[in-house]
Protein backbone atom coordinates (compact mmCIF):
# COMPACT_ATOMS: atom_id res chain seq x y z
CA UNK A 1 0.00 0.00 0.00
CA UNK A 2 2.87 2.33 0.67
CA UNK A 3 4.00 1.95 -2.94
CA UNK A 4 0.64 3.01 -4.38
CA UNK A 5 1.15 6.81 -4.04
CA UNK A 6 4.48 6.61 -5.86
CA UNK A 7 2.95 4.55 -8.64
CA UNK A 8 0.16 7.08 -9.00
CA UNK A 9 2.64 9.91 -9.26
CA UNK A 10 4.61 8.10 -11.95
CA UNK A 11 1.46 7.43 -13.96
CA UNK A 12 0.41 11.06 -13.62
CA UNK A 13 3.85 12.23 -14.74
CA UNK A 14 3.70 9.97 -17.80
CA UNK A 15 0.24 11.25 -18.71
CA UNK A 16 1.45 14.83 -18.27
CA UNK A 17 4.35 14.21 -20.65
CA UNK A 18 1.98 12.78 -23.25
CA UNK A 19 -0.36 15.75 -22.89
CA UNK A 20 2.50 18.22 -23.24
CA UNK A 21 3.78 16.52 -26.40
CA UNK A 22 0.34 16.97 -27.97
CA UNK A 23 0.15 20.66 -27.14
CA UNK A 24 0.67 23.37 -29.72
CA UNK A 25 3.70 25.64 -29.84
CA UNK A 26 2.69 29.17 -28.88
CA UNK A 27 4.13 32.56 -29.76
CA UNK A 28 3.38 35.92 -28.16
CA UNK A 29 2.80 38.76 -30.62
CA UNK A 30 2.61 42.45 -29.67
CA UNK A 31 1.58 45.00 -32.32
CA UNK A 32 1.38 48.78 -32.08
CA UNK A 33 0.13 50.72 -35.10
CA UNK A 34 -0.53 54.34 -36.02
CA UNK A 35 -2.35 55.70 -39.06
CA UNK A 36 -3.27 59.11 -40.42
CA UNK A 37 -5.82 59.43 -43.20
CA UNK A 38 -6.66 57.04 -46.01
CA UNK A 39 -4.21 54.39 -47.19
CA UNK A 40 -3.42 54.27 -50.93
CA UNK A 41 -3.52 50.87 -52.57
CA UNK A 42 -0.09 50.12 -54.01
CA UNK A 43 3.22 50.23 -52.18
CA UNK A 44 6.92 49.86 -52.88
CA UNK A 45 8.97 48.01 -50.26
CA UNK A 46 12.42 49.34 -49.39
CA UNK A 47 14.91 48.66 -46.59
CA UNK A 48 15.09 51.24 -43.82
CA UNK A 49 18.37 53.20 -44.11
CA UNK A 50 19.23 52.06 -40.56
CA UNK A 51 19.60 48.49 -41.85
CA UNK A 52 22.38 49.51 -44.24
CA UNK A 53 21.49 46.76 -46.71
CA UNK A 54 20.77 47.00 -50.47
CA UNK A 55 17.35 46.29 -51.94
CA UNK A 56 18.59 42.97 -53.33
CA UNK A 57 19.74 41.71 -49.90
CA UNK A 58 18.47 38.14 -49.58
CA UNK A 59 17.11 38.47 -46.04
CA UNK A 60 15.38 41.73 -46.96
CA UNK A 61 13.75 40.06 -49.96
CA UNK A 62 12.60 37.19 -47.75
CA UNK A 63 11.07 39.58 -45.21
CA UNK A 64 9.29 41.29 -48.10
CA UNK A 65 7.83 37.94 -49.08
CA UNK A 66 6.68 37.32 -45.51
CA UNK A 67 4.87 40.65 -45.15
CA UNK A 68 3.31 40.71 -48.63
CA UNK A 69 0.27 38.58 -47.58
CA UNK A 70 -0.35 40.90 -44.64
CA UNK A 71 -0.23 43.92 -46.96
CA UNK A 72 -2.61 42.20 -49.39
CA UNK A 73 -5.02 41.43 -46.54
CA UNK A 74 -5.16 45.15 -45.83
CA UNK A 75 -5.81 46.05 -49.50
CA UNK A 76 -2.24 46.98 -50.47
CA UNK A 77 -0.50 45.44 -53.47
CA UNK A 78 3.29 45.45 -53.85
CA UNK A 79 4.61 47.39 -56.85
CA UNK A 80 7.85 46.53 -58.65
CA UNK A 81 9.12 50.13 -58.61
CA UNK A 82 8.52 53.45 -56.89
CA UNK A 83 7.09 54.87 -60.10
CA UNK A 84 4.26 52.33 -59.98
CA UNK A 85 3.48 52.84 -56.29
CA UNK A 86 1.38 55.31 -54.32
CA UNK A 87 3.39 54.85 -51.12
CA UNK A 88 6.83 53.72 -49.99
CA UNK A 89 7.06 51.28 -47.09
CA UNK A 90 10.37 51.08 -45.25
CA UNK A 91 11.17 47.82 -43.46
CA UNK A 92 13.34 47.56 -40.36
CA UNK A 93 13.84 44.25 -38.60
CA UNK A 94 16.12 42.29 -36.31
CA UNK A 95 16.43 40.23 -33.14
CA UNK A 96 16.14 41.75 -29.67
CA UNK A 97 17.96 40.60 -26.56
CA UNK A 98 16.66 37.22 -25.31
CA UNK A 99 15.11 37.01 -21.86
CA UNK A 100 15.46 34.12 -19.42
CA UNK A 101 13.07 33.37 -16.57
CA UNK A 102 13.17 30.75 -13.81
CA UNK A 103 10.02 28.84 -12.94
CA UNK A 104 9.47 26.86 -9.75
CA UNK A 105 7.51 23.62 -9.74
CA UNK A 106 6.38 22.16 -6.41
CA UNK A 107 4.88 18.67 -6.28
CA UNK A 108 4.07 16.07 -3.58
CA UNK A 109 6.26 13.00 -3.06
CA UNK A 110 6.91 10.31 -0.47
CA UNK A 111 10.12 9.60 1.41
CA UNK A 112 11.19 6.72 3.64
CA UNK A 113 12.63 7.66 7.03
CA UNK A 114 14.02 5.37 9.70
CA UNK A 115 13.34 5.77 13.41
CA UNK A 116 14.62 3.28 16.03
CA UNK A 117 15.21 0.68 13.33
CA UNK A 118 11.73 1.00 11.82
CA UNK A 119 10.91 2.40 8.37
CA UNK A 120 8.18 5.00 7.94
CA UNK A 121 6.86 6.61 4.76
CA UNK A 122 6.16 10.33 5.08
CA UNK A 123 4.69 12.80 2.62
CA UNK A 124 7.03 15.58 1.50
CA UNK A 125 7.05 18.37 -1.08
CA UNK A 126 9.68 18.51 -3.80
CA UNK A 127 10.70 21.69 -5.58
CA UNK A 128 12.30 21.84 -8.99
CA UNK A 129 13.45 24.85 -11.00
CA UNK A 130 13.30 25.10 -14.77
CA UNK A 131 14.92 27.72 -16.97
CA UNK A 132 13.06 29.14 -19.96
CA UNK A 133 14.59 31.44 -22.57
CA UNK A 134 12.42 33.55 -24.87
CA UNK A 135 13.66 35.07 -28.11
CA UNK A 136 12.25 38.23 -29.64
CA UNK A 137 12.03 39.20 -33.31
CA UNK A 138 11.11 42.77 -34.19
CA UNK A 139 9.64 44.24 -37.36
CA UNK A 140 8.78 47.86 -38.13
CA UNK A 141 6.96 49.02 -41.27
CA UNK A 142 6.82 52.74 -41.92
CA UNK A 143 4.91 54.18 -44.91
CA UNK A 144 5.09 57.56 -46.64
CA UNK A 145 2.93 58.74 -49.49
CA UNK A 146 4.84 59.12 -52.75
CA UNK A 147 4.52 62.47 -54.49
CA UNK A 148 6.06 62.56 -57.98
CA UNK A 149 8.08 59.52 -57.00
CA UNK A 150 9.44 61.14 -53.82
CA UNK A 151 8.49 60.22 -50.22
CA UNK A 152 6.20 62.77 -48.59
CA UNK A 153 4.25 62.75 -45.34
CA UNK A 154 4.22 59.61 -43.20
CA UNK A 155 0.76 58.01 -43.35
CA UNK A 156 1.10 54.88 -41.19
CA UNK A 157 3.57 52.99 -39.00
CA UNK A 158 3.21 49.48 -37.56
CA UNK A 159 5.60 47.83 -35.09
CA UNK A 160 5.49 44.11 -34.26
CA UNK A 161 7.39 42.00 -31.73
CA UNK A 162 7.14 38.20 -31.81
CA UNK A 163 8.39 36.17 -28.85
CA UNK A 164 8.93 32.42 -28.70
CA UNK A 165 11.19 29.62 -27.54
CA UNK A 166 13.03 29.32 -30.88
CA UNK A 167 16.13 31.32 -31.75
CA UNK A 168 15.07 31.71 -35.38
CA UNK A 169 14.28 35.16 -36.77
CA UNK A 170 12.47 33.98 -39.89
CA UNK A 171 10.35 31.48 -37.99
CA UNK A 172 9.34 34.05 -35.40
CA UNK A 173 8.38 36.67 -38.00
CA UNK A 174 6.42 34.14 -40.04
CA UNK A 175 4.41 33.18 -36.95
CA UNK A 176 3.55 36.83 -36.34
CA UNK A 177 2.12 37.39 -39.83
CA UNK A 178 -1.37 35.92 -39.11
CA UNK A 179 -1.80 38.50 -36.33
CA UNK A 180 -0.24 41.26 -38.44
CA UNK A 181 -2.83 40.66 -41.17
CA UNK A 182 -5.53 41.84 -38.77
CA UNK A 183 -4.16 45.24 -37.78
CA UNK A 184 -1.39 46.30 -40.20
CA UNK A 185 -1.60 50.00 -41.14
CA UNK A 186 -4.46 50.57 -38.69
CA UNK A 187 -4.92 52.73 -35.60
CA UNK A 188 -4.62 50.42 -32.60
CA UNK A 189 -4.73 53.12 -29.89
CA UNK A 190 -2.03 51.26 -28.00
CA UNK A 191 -0.25 47.93 -28.05
CA UNK A 192 -2.35 44.86 -28.87
CA UNK A 193 -1.38 41.39 -27.66
CA UNK A 194 -2.05 38.18 -29.58
CA UNK A 195 -1.26 34.51 -29.02
CA UNK A 196 -0.44 32.50 -32.14
CA UNK A 197 -0.50 28.71 -31.79
CA UNK A 198 0.88 26.14 -34.22
CA UNK A 199 -0.04 22.49 -33.76
CA UNK A 200 1.96 19.47 -34.89
CA UNK A 201 0.17 19.48 -38.25
CA UNK A 202 1.15 23.11 -38.92
CA UNK A 203 -2.35 24.45 -38.26
CA UNK A 204 -2.12 28.04 -37.00
CA UNK A 205 -4.70 29.79 -34.82
CA UNK A 206 -4.72 33.38 -33.56
CA UNK A 207 -6.36 34.58 -30.37
CA UNK A 208 -6.32 37.81 -28.40
CA UNK A 209 -6.01 41.23 -29.93
CA UNK A 210 -6.55 43.14 -26.71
Amino acid sequence: MKLLPRMCLRVMAALLCLAMSACATTYDVAIDSLREGEIPGSCFLAPDPALEVPEDDLLFREVCGLVTPALAARGMSVAASRGEAAQEVLLRYGMGEPTTILRRWTYPDYQTVYYHGRAFTVRVERTEWTEHTRYHAQLVLSARRLVDGQPGRQIWRTEMTVSGAVDDFRKLISMGIPALRQVLASQTSGRLHFEVSEDRDGEVTVSGGE
